[in-house]
């Protein structure tokens, strides 16, 4: 008992230990997939003067060299806010697979003007060469290294720089970028002041607000799925938005299914199986000859799978017919969430129900039985639950396998047992203890995940967050367990 204690304390101690932090991308691939496009609106003073289209082609060839392409559509027109100036970038922007800067192959135009830039990055140099007014000028010069580079109005490109970088609250990123178009390098002084709920458009989402002090002071809205989703620069009332639909936004990302993508995932999926089994260890080796406990685990498993058909669908229909509307119209966020939530508490304490109620009508366990086919449906339901939501990102290098969210979703699991046993218990009592148990287990488990909308709004930060998780797991297993001590005297 002992050894298994220490053993989970250790774990969890070097979960904690890594904080609320996003890790850097290591290959493009993990940002944006072949064909992907990012849309975005220039807005002064509220009135949209442009836009930016990126499409990201994948994997190319740059002058004998492996790259991988971004082609990159800029049109600037400031007449709307009474200025005679215009500019058109179109772009062929070149990285490697690290994101380091390989070349651009540009065509610039200011009102009538136009220009031509070419320029080809060595491992030791730069060279290339510029048109302007149809006359040539070559360009050669010492540029040694890697380097990432952003250019002016390029904000795919420090999208890009963002998602390469290691992204944590109250760090500082120092880096040096090369500009294009300016031909120059310069400083990047980037500060990760927090993480808050941010409008862009007519959608909100979660960002980490990174504060650029160099090259110029802007602040970028950064989320955890990589996706630069506003750019404020202050001194121009500037404001860069990303255009996406709601439909869009809510569609579920493709989930790599493969068995090379099983394989990356392990570690992840081996954090989440080993650490249950230390938890219900206890519970193994007492009832490892019934079979009922493992039905139990691998039925938990598979109703989590429906909820493809229930609860997401619900959450969408909701969330696009009123919750979205509700709040562009200047409803209260606090609001149109409690309707989410308490979807996804109805629909997971019913799911989980029915293995146990399944089970218990085949074969009518004893209550110390059914309590524990409870938590192995549990333990199976969380398992699924983990693995489905953290998998994809740990293998993208989004998430780390030592970070608050992977706590969270272990203590989300530990949870998903308690609930499962307090059900397991309340099935033997009866159909009226059955409901009340099961009415408490949606409030709580709708109360849990209500409490990230206070994150969203800043009200409580990220670790906090995390050790009301914790706590509010740990006060409901305590109640469980004292319920279920006092109805055995």
């Amino acid at each position: 008992m002992r050894f298994r204690f220490i053993l989970l304390t250790i774990l969890l101690a070097l979960i904690c230990a890594n904080g609320w932090a996003l890790e850097k991308s290591t290959d493009v691939n993990q940002i944006r997939s072949d064909g992907s496009k990012r849309l975005y609106l220039f807005h002064i003073n509220d009135v949209q003067i442009g836009s930016l289209e990126s499409h990201f082609d994948g994997g190319s060839d740059f002058a004998n060299t492996d790259a991988y392409r971004f082609s990159e559509n800029l049109e600037l027109d400031f007449k709307p806010i009474g200025q005679d100036y215009s500019l058109t970038v179109e772009n062929k922007h070149y990285i490697d697979e690290n994101g380091f800067y390989v070349g651009d192959d540009m065509d610039i135009s200011l009102g009538p003007r136009s220009q031509k830039l070419y320029l080809k990055k060595t491992p030791d140099s730069l060279t290339g060469y510029y048109v302007t007014n149809d006359q040539r000028q070559d360009v050669a010069r010492s540029l040694p290294g890697k380097i990432f580079a952003a250019d002016n109005n390029m904000i795919d490109q420090f999208e890009l720089f963002l998602a390469f970088h290691d992204i944590k609250i109250g760090d500082t990123i120092n880096d040096t970028i090369f500009v294009p178009q300016v031909l120059l390098k310069t400083p990047v002084s980037i500060v990760i002041e927090g993480f808050d709920f941010i409008k862009y458009g007519k959608l909100y989402d979660s960002a980490y607000v990174c504060h650029f002090y160099q090259p110029t002071e802007q602040i970028a809205y950064f989320t955890k799925d990589k996706k630069l989703i506003r750019l404020e620069v202050p001194s121009q009332k500037l404001n860069i938005i990303l255009s996406e639909s709601a439909l869009e936004k809510m569609a579920p990302k493709k989930q790599a299914v493969g068995f090379g993508d099983f394989i990356k995932r392990i570690p992840i999926y081996l954090i989440y199986l080993i650490l249950g089994i230390i938890i219900t260890s206890a519970f193994i080796w007492r009832y490892h000859k019934k079979p009922e406990i493992y039905v139990a685990f691998v039925m938990g498993g598979l109703v989590f799978m429906l909820m493809g058909i229930t609860q997401i669908p619900l959450q969408k229909w909701y969330s696009l017919k009123y919750m979205l509307p509700g709040i562009e119209a200047g409803g209260s966020l606090y609001l149109y969430a409690v309707i989410p939530t308490l979807i996804s508490g109805v629909v997971q304490e019913i799911l989980k129900l029915i293995p146990i109620t399944i089970l218990y009508f085949f074969r009518r366990p004893k209550q110390n039985l059914s309590i524990v086919i409870g938590i192995f449906c549990g333990f199976g339901f969380g398992l699924y639950e983990a693995g489905w939501i953290t998998g994809a990102p740990y293998q993208a290098g989004t998430m780390a396998i030592f970070s608050w969210a992977v706590l969270e979703r272990i203590f989300t699991m530990i949870f998903h047992m308690t609930t499962g046993a307090a059900m397991g218990y309340g099935i033997n009592r009866g159909v009226k203890h059955l409901s009340v148990i099961w009415v408490i287990m949606v409030l709580v488990h709708s109360f849990m995940n209500y409490m990230i909308i206070f994150v969203q709004k800043s009200v409580i930060d990220i670790a906090l967050f995390e050790l009301l998780v914790v706590g509010i797991d740990l006060v409901l297993l305590l109640g469980v367990y004292l319920t279920v001590k006092s109805a055995r005297r």
